[in-house]
């Protein structure tokens, strides 16, 4: 943990404060337009300029508390402001290149073959070790956008293939491994043959099928006319003329008279009004 951090006071001499100010102008200065961080005269850079802005702040309160003329004063708060708006400068070239540098190295470091090829490498025993985790962040923010994004597959990179695709068993599981010989074939499934008769065969097929050999399909079942159910009924209407039933029979129409017929039969004569069902 840093001393500022951890809240512990640190007296700078007047010639650590000068040398902390000026590096940060000139760290500033030479950051524009590099896409890379450049190197820091400090190990501990973005602690030792807290301590600087903590002093600062420090002697402009003792200048107000003592009653300090006002030239003097603003003297001290431009100078405070001064170094507060270039490092707000400093930050942004300097995260920006960081950024970059791991987006490059993470997001456009790969070739098709699977090959890395990483941008220009950072010596880190020259950086803040701040910058760092702030770099190793970006980096796996990008590789779960890569991971999201299917980005092998948008830039055609070819996955590794492993040594066992999934499916395929390992030969070994079908040895014996008392004997080291591999194991027995199953015996082959013996297929039955289904019994397939043609009832529609006609004489010749019929006759070619028993001269080849093969069994004279059995004749079609003759289905069994079920006998229609009978339905009694009472003439109420006397008709002329008789009436035709299904078989083709005439059925005289006689007033007061029982006739026994089909249901269909029963319900065209009742429905005409000229007969009405009787409970058997």
């Amino acid at each position: 943990m840093s001393m500022l951090e951890g809240g512990e006071e640190h007296d700078l001499t007047p010639g650590e404060l000068d040398r902390i100010e000026k590096a940060i102008f000139e760290i500033a200065r030479q950051q524009r337009g590099k896409l890379v961080p450049v190197t820091l005269p400090f190990p501990d850079f973005w602690s030792r300029v807290g301590q600087l802005i903590i002093h600062l702040e420090q002697e402009i309160d003792d200048m107000r508390r003592e009653g300090a003329g006002s030239a003097r004063l603003s003297t001290a708060t431009r100078r405070l402001s001064n170094i507060r708006t270039q490092l707000r400068n400093l930050a942004n070239l300097r995260l920006n290149a960081l950024t970059s540098n791991a987006v490059v190295d993470s997001l456009l470091g790969q070739g098709k073959d699977g090959s890395n090829k990483k941008g220009k490498s950072i010596d880190w025993s020259k950086m803040d070790v701040k910058e760092r985790i702030f770099h190793s962040e970006v980096s796996i923010a990008v590789d779960k956008f890569r991971r999201v994004v299917s980005w092998n597959l948008l830039m055609g990179i070819e996955e590794q293939i492993r040594n066992n695709p999934v499916g395929v068993p390992e030969l070994a599981v079908f040895e014996d491994v008392e004997s080291g010989e591999l194991a027995p074939l199953p015996d082959p499934i013996t297929k039955s043959s289904d019994n397939w008769n043609d009832p529609d065969m006609d004489e010749e097929d019929r006759i070619r099928a028993i001269d080849a050999g093969y069994f004279e399909a059995p004749a079609p079942p003759t289905p069994v006319a079920n006998e229609p159910h009978l339905v009694r009924v009472r003439i109420i209407q006397s008709s002329e003329d008789p009436i035709i039933d299904e078989d083709g029979q005439e059925i005289s129409i006689i007033k007061g008279e029982f006739c026994e017929c089909s249901r269909k039969m029963s319900e065209t004569l009742i429905s005409i009004g000229l007969a009405e069902h009787v409970d058997a």
